[in-house]
């Protein structure tokens, strides 16, 4: 009697143990929904980690100042307004490509005067507004590019014009690239996260599929 007690007492602590590990064991679905869980979580997390970072950018992109060249517009000349050139007329200017400059000037003499930077082929890239009135002002404010070679006053074109001379290169080669990379840095990460984030749910899918097909091969295997 004392060996059947003890037999039966043994089962049900056995069974006891099986059914609390049943309980706590997680099953492939606990497993796959922590596993969905974690891959969201890691496909947002990198995603909110580069749109940090292209605030970041963003902010020391704008953090950036802008340089300023002055200078004072009448029909002989253009007459530089920075310390080391005030004697020198029409000046070469050197710049960095991917810079951002303002070209300011002030008209000295009454007469038509706008601000021009063109290209070797003299294609207008970018201009002032024209102005006509002494002490007057106007500026144009761009990003140097390589293909920029002179600044002019294309009301007089063979006495007020200086040239440009752009080192370095734009990311993406000498035209910039396009579209994509004219955008600032910071632009371009914010615009990868949030590719990211609408890729995400197709990557997971994909993942889940193919999970399903090792799943589908390892039970043929048991089988």
């Amino acid at each position: 009697m004392m060996g059947e007690s003890s037999t039966a007492e043994s089962e049900r602590a056995a069974s006891a143990e099986s059914e609390i590990a049943s309980e706590t064991e997680p099953t492939s679905e606990d497993e796959e929904g922590v596993t969905r869980r974690g891959f969201v979580r890691r496909a947002g997390g990198a995603a909110a980690a580069a749109g940090t970072a292209g605030i970041a950018a963003s902010d020391s992109a704008a953090a950036q100042e802008t340089e300023t060249y002055r200078f004072g517009g009448e029909v002989t000349a253009w007459h530089p307004r920075w310390e080391g050139a005030e004697d020198n007329t029409n000046p070469t200017i050197e710049l960095q490509a991917g810079q951002e400059y303002e070209f300011w000037f002030e008209n000295i003499d009454g007469a038509p005067h706008n601000m021009t930077i063109q290209d070797a082929e003299g294609n207008t890239i970018v201009q002032s507004e024209l102005i006509t009135e002494e002490g007057a002002t106007a500026s144009v404010t761009f990003t140097a590019t390589p293909q920029m070679a002179v600044y002019i006053c294309t009301i007089h074109p063979t006495t007020m014009v200086g040239e440009l001379n752009v080192t370095g290169q734009l990311e993406g080669g000498e035209g910039g690239g396009g579209l994509l990379t004219s955008l600032p840095f910071g632009a371009l990460v914010v615009l990868t996260a949030i590719a990211l984030a609408l890729l995400s749910p197709l990557l997971f899918a994909l993942f889940l599929f193919s999970r399903g097909n090792r799943g589908e091969g390892e039970t043929t295997t048991r089988t």
